[in-house]
């Protein structure tokens, strides 16, 4: 006969051995103070610290969202409103859609950065939240589709279009500037031009050198820290500067690459790209639809980034989508933007034709089911 006693200990041991034999879940998160579309799983890791002294001996665990990729239309139809209207096949081609591992490894970048004490905003760490592999079942045409935000690139020379130094004044504003992209190519013997930086970085070099023998004519005199702390920022630039200029001598005497002024392209991380040539291998030069604000704008993988940045297009892009849009002002600073890439479709890398990104684009995107029946492919002035 079972007891009230004994049937309270049979019903304890089953609770302490069920309870022993769950299986720990994973864990997900939904955080006030994140962006909305943001629900993950939490993992921990240890962050360095260092510049700690060897005294102390600093240890530091944390715990760091990662973000589960957005599949399905009513998910990006809520960052970018209008999307379906612009893509009306899209919703068919995201239910056999897989994600990509770009995404898994986007995020591993991040998670490293942070580990190794980079700590970024909530806004540059939530910056994609999804990257999946397309694949129209009617024509085979694949495609790359991310969602993410936009940043601005005002880099690149061309001394054919633009020969002077002052038509690169809005681009020199970003402290990132670079004067040439992965996309260019050799200037043609009946079409050569001085590029201006050639001259700008030997003459800004040959004053700063100038003002650096001025301060340390000072700082010889005033050992104070004034004139050694200014001394010492001089060589720095110098050095920086210096490496620059020789570093980019040969290409812009000989190169002209797309300018983020005048040409459509986006920015993708350097680690995207590769010589596989997989059925979704992106490659520079690949063709690119971006859809923002229900219209969709025709551009070209332009050049390549950091492994743990995503969204970022050309000032061209940018300033039709937010007149506002600068080197020092984002066109879009959430994930409001979606960017569908086409894998393989680069052609030979010249002098850029719009009209042949317009045409190459819209052909692409028609391989994908069109566009919506008020939706407009933008016509590049």
């Amino acid at each position: 006969m079972i007891t009230p006693r004994s049937l309270f200990m049979l019903l304890s041991l089953f609770a302490l051995f069920g309870c022993s034999k769950k299986q720990p879940q994973e864990e997900t998160v939904a955080t006030p103070g994140l962006p909305a579309w943001v629900v993950g799983d939490t993992e921990s890791l240890p962050v360095k610290r260092s510049t700690s002294p060897a005294y102390l001996q600093v240890e530091k665990t944390v715990s760091v969202l990662r973000p589960r990729p957005l599949t399905k239309i009513e998910a990006l139809e809520k960052l970018n409103p209008g999307l379906s209207s612009a893509l009306p096949q899209l919703a068919g081609l995201l239910s056999s859609a897989e994600v990509s591992p770009k995404f898994k490894s986007f995020y591993d970048a991040k998670i490293s950065a942070i580990k190794d004490g980079d700590i970024m905003s909530t806004d540059d760490y939530f910056d994609c939240a999804t990257v999946l592999h397309l694949t129209s079942p009617a024509t085979g045409r694949k495609a790359v589709l991310f969602q993410s935000d936009m940043d601005v690139d005002t880099d690149g020379t061309d001394p054919v279009r633009l020969s002077r130094l002052q038509d690169y004044d809005d681009a020199r504003i970003s402290r990132s500037f670079q004067p040439l992209l992965a996309y260019s190519w050799a200037q043609s013997a009946g079409q050569r031009a001085a590029n201006p930086f050639v001259q700008y970085y030997a003459d800004t070099l040959s004053k700063l050198r100038g003002f650096r023998q001025q301060v340390s004519q000072e700082a010889a005199q005033d050992h104070g820290y004034i004139w050694q702390s200014l001394q010492k920022q001089l060589d720095e630039t110098i050095s920086s500067l210096d490496r620059r200029a020789k570093y980019y001598d040969e290409d812009l005497r000989t190169r002209r690459s797309l300018v983020g002024s005048l040409d459509p392209f986006i920015v993708v991380p350097q680690t995207w790209p590769d010589r596989l040539k997989q059925p979704f291998s992106v490659q520079v030069g690949d063709f690119v639809a971006v859809i923002a604000g229900g219209k969709v704008y025709p551009c070209v993988v332009g050049d390549t980034g950091g492994d743990a940045k995503m969204g970022e297009a050309s000032q061209r892009v940018a300033q039709a989508i937010n007149p506002k849009a600068s080197g020092r002002n984002s066109a879009a600073d959430d994930v409001s933007v979606t960017y569908v890439i086409f894998p393989q479709t680069r052609l030979a890398m010249t002098a850029p034709d719009l009209s042949v990104f317009q045409a190459e684009v819209a052909r692409l995107l028609q391989e994908m089911g069109g566009l919506g029946a008020e939706t407009l492919l933008h016509h590049w002035q």
